[in-house]
């Protein structure tokens, strides 16, 4: 196999294995990091190697997705409502047709003809919740469902990034996080 070639490579590598979905900006912020990072590694003398600097991938993977997952402090109501309302309106940017949730704080949306499904029927779609203590997560829109967090600013922006790879999960251009691929 081949090394990535650039850092975002690299971080979207570091980031391949987690149980976790992380936005493009994350990713791009990481990257930076990563770059600042290596930089000032060849500053104090280290080689510039960066597979030799590995865990420096891992930090910065790790010291930037921590920002957008669980925040510092509470969020307040009127701050998870403007989300939840910035996150529907991307949602329908985004051709999608929501409906109601199951799940609690979530925003919800109905599979597509030409994606994948949930459930016993093949008829259930996704939901996106976003809470006062927590970053987003995405879950199966169902009464009992697993969850994975969506590394993304607690934003509108982050939030249009968020639909987008809810968007592309329904479509199967992103990998289903809910499908065991090791089977």
């Amino acid at each position: 196999m081949t090394a990535p070639r650039t850092s975002e490579d690299r971080i979207r590598a570091a980031y391949e294995g987690h149980a976790a979905l992380y936005a493009p900006s994350v990713v791009t912020a990481a990257a930076q990091l990563l770059d600042d990072l290596l930089d000032a590694a060849s500053k104090h003398g280290h080689d510039s190697d960066v597979d030799g600097l590995s865990w420096l991938t891992v930090a910065a993977a790790e010291a930037t997705s921590r920002k957008y997952g669980r925040p510092r402090t509470e969020r307040t109501s009127t701050e998870v409502y403007t989300l939840h309302a910035a996150l529907s309106a991307a949602l329908d940017e985004q051709g999608l047709t929501r409906e109601g949730a199951w799940v609690r704080m979530g925003v919800a949306v109905k599979p597509r003809d030409d994606g994948p499904s949930w459930g016993l029927g093949g008829t259930t779609g996704l939901a996106v919740a976003l809470y006062t203590d927590s970053g987003w997560e995405l879950m199966v829109n169902a009464p009992q469902t697993r969850a994975f967090t969506i590394h993304a600013p607690a934003t509108e922006a982050g939030a249009a990034e968020v639909a987008r790879i809810v968007r592309d999960i329904l479509t199967g251009d992103r990998r289903d996080p809910f499908r065991r691929t090791d089977r």
